[in-house]
């Protein structure tokens, strides 16, 4: 509505002409006499131009976290040229939103545009302080971040009130909070530290958050998990059935579910069960016989999988939880039968009660003298009528490597079919230097039972980092199951590593919504060939009575 007003003032502003008036009386010298004539009188009209109007958006008046990449936003209406600086340094000309990067300490932006009536001027104090707080959170700002907050560029005083945080990795899943988080309120006020990274984990089938050291973001919030098989899954809070008082399903659709959740721990997903129960006759005496059920030992194991990463003579721990879903006692075995060398396990022989869950403490070790490589097994759990397994696979590299590698496969080509093209985004550093140097790359696909299934090599030349994107053909007669795809980097016969799993052919073969849509359309057309035959029927005794009329 400003501009349309502002185009017709202009307009009137440049419109000066003669207007001849016809009145009734002659005009002189302002007075009126009765007689009848025309005169011409002249209407001049001054143009008055307007210099921009001018306002900046970003940054505020607060302080930030980092000043690093701050965005300059602003709004200039009737703006030729447009150009700012910062603390009365050099002027730069710009034409649109930027970033721009400070020191720590306190600014003056001025922000300048001017057009042929002259030039107007903002201007706004903030200030950096990389030492008030420092947020931890590279797993929520790469290729995989989606629709994740950033943080760092937002200020201070908006962290300690933020609303409407999302974090999201786009091959395993999203949390969005549905109330409002002060970030600085963590477990220890008084470290400066947000570290996200270590203490949220969104990965396949399984969101966490610790919230003892993360108490602000224990709170409600909407969750996604992608990728996820199942024909009819149930949500589960620790490994355990979460009650409807806590988590609520919103949808179900193209291995995406949706859940509410009122506050946190650990959530995934399992299909839901279906009781199997096996009867085999018995021998009884006196001729009569006898029936012994036998019923199917139930229990839960979270995660399926591990990928382990490790220099030569590091550690770390992982957990396991095992329950019983049942309603009988059951007792639990598990057995390492590859990877001995590798694993310490807390406890391999235990009982459970219906509905009781035990956590097992995983300790992986690459001894300093092992050999760099993937190593591939498994854990088998075991009760007397059901076996389950954990995949894990271990990659050990050098711990003096002067390379790092990272290899991601986009969440589209996490299940793909026997023929089919597998797409990994490789990200390769180098740590040692700013020379370039060629290295020497593997990639290498194993299957579970660690079988080599393809192998290529190539050298790339690598200053400080490169960045590129690697495709493979899998086999028209591969097998379905879980594959991992190993790459090696060696220089000076170091070695540095990363992994990462995909599956082959393990699609439902059956899609819920489908076979609904299907059930439907049988159903009307039942229900069509129902109403022709009852059509038909009263047709043909419509006409039976006129026969008899007749």
């Amino acid at each position: 509505m400003k501009r349309n007003l502002f185009y017709i003032f202009v307009l009137l502003l440049l419109i000066t002409q003669n207007i001849s008036a016809e009145v009734t009386g002659d005009v002189t010298g302002g007075a009126i006499t009765g007689e009848a004539t025309t005169h011409d009188i002249s209407l001049g009209i001054v143009v008055i131009a307007m210099v921009p109007d001018l306002s900046i958006i970003n940054p505020e008046n607060k302080t930030y976290i980092t000043g690093n990449n701050i965005a300059l936003n602003y709004s200039a209406l009737r703006a030729d040229n447009l150009w700012y600086h910062i603390n009365d340094k050099q002027n730069n000309t710009i034409n649109s939103s930027i970033y721009f990067t400070v020191q720590d300490g306190a600014h003056i932006l001025y922000l300048y545009a001017n057009n042929s009536a002259g030039v107007s001027s903002k201007n706004i104090s903030f200030t950096a302080n990389s030492s008030l707080l420092t947020i931890i959170y590279d797993e929520y700002k790469g290729l995989t971040k989606g629709e994740s907050t950033d943080f760092e560029k937002h200020p201070y005083e908006k962290l300690q009130n933020m609303s409407n945080v999302i974090l999201e990795d786009t091959f395993y899943g999203k949390i969005k909070f549905n109330e409002i988080i002060n970030l600085t309120d963590d477990e220890d006020f008084n470290d400066n530290e947000v570290d996200i990274d270590s203490n949220i984990n969104i990965s396949l089938n399984r969101i966490k958050i610790n919230s003892t050291a993360l108490p602000n973001f224990n709170k409600s919030a909407t969750l996604s998990l992608y990728n996820i098989a199942f024909t009819n899954p149930r949500i589960l809070k620790d490994g355990v059935v979460c009650p409807s008082t806590i988590c609520t399903q919103q949808s179900y659709s193209n291995n995406i579910l949706v859940f509410n959740v009122t506050g946190f721990s650990i959530y995934s997903a399992e299909e839901t069960p279906v009781e199997v129960i096996i009867t085999v006759p018995g021998t009884g005496g006196g001729g009569g016989g006898t029936t012994t059920t036998t019923i199917i030992e139930k229990f839960e194991v979270i995660p399926e999988e591990f990928l382990i990463s490790l220099k030569q003579g590091e550690t770390t721990t992982k957990e396991i939880i095992i329950k019983n879903t049942g309603k009988e006692i059951i007792k639990i075995n598990i057995e390492n039968p590859k990877l001995e060398q590798f694993i310490k396990i807390s406890e391999t022989s235990f009982e459970l009660k219906p509905d009781e869950e035990k956590t097992i403490i995983l300790d992986f070790i690459a001894r300093q003298d092992t050999l760099p490589n993937l190593y591939i097994g498994n854990l088998i759990i075991k009760s007397d009528t059901t076996e389950k397994s954990i995949l894990i696979a271990i990659e050990v590299e050098s711990d003096k490597a002067l390379f790092d590698i990272k290899a991601e496969i986009p969440k589209k080509y996490k299940i793909i079919l026997p023929g089919e093209e597998l797409l990994a985004v490789l990200k390769l550093y180098n740590l040692g230097g700013k020379e370039r140097i060629d290295v020497l790359i593997d990639y290498i696909i194993k299957d579970e039972a660690g079988n080599e299934i393809l192998f290529e090599q190539e050298t790339i030349a690598v200053e400080i980092q490169a960045s590129f994107i690697k495709t493979f053909t899998m086999p028209e007669d591969i097998k379905f199951g879980k594959y991992v795809l190993y790459t090696k980097v060696t220089y000076n016969g170091e070695v540095a590593s990363a992994s990462a799993w995909f599956s082959i052919g393990k699609k439902p073969f059956f899609d819920l919504n489908k076979i609904i849509i299907i059930v439907v359309i049988i159903i009307l057309i039942n229900l069509a060939i129902l109403l022709m035959a009852l059509k038909k029927s009263r047709k043909n005794k419509k006409f039976r009575g006129y026969k008899r009329k007749k």
